[in-house]
């Protein structure tokens, strides 16, 4: 993987997308099944300490994002 779920988000962020692109904000494909593969591992214990790291931040980012999505469209319905 290139770039990680965290780069994702960081990416369309930086993108200065619209209310309503924040508000239907989807993961690619390829970041949800690498997070899939990373929960798993976690569930397993088998993650090594850079996947970790990883999950980590993406949850971090994906808590954001969803703040972000819930204020967006608090203010689409004003």
């Amino acid at each position: 993987m290139s770039s990680t779920a965290y780069d994702e988000i960081i990416d369309f962020i930086t993108s200065a997308p619209s209310l309503d692109e924040i508000k239907n904000y989807q993961h690619s494909p390829e970041t949800l099944k690498r997070v899939k593969y990373l929960v798993q591992a976690d569930e397993e214990d088998t993650l090594t300490d850079s996947e970790r790291a990883e999950l980590k931040e993406f949850t971090k980012a994906n808590e954001l994002m969803a703040q972000l999505k819930l204020r967006a469209k608090r203010r689409l319905e004003k």
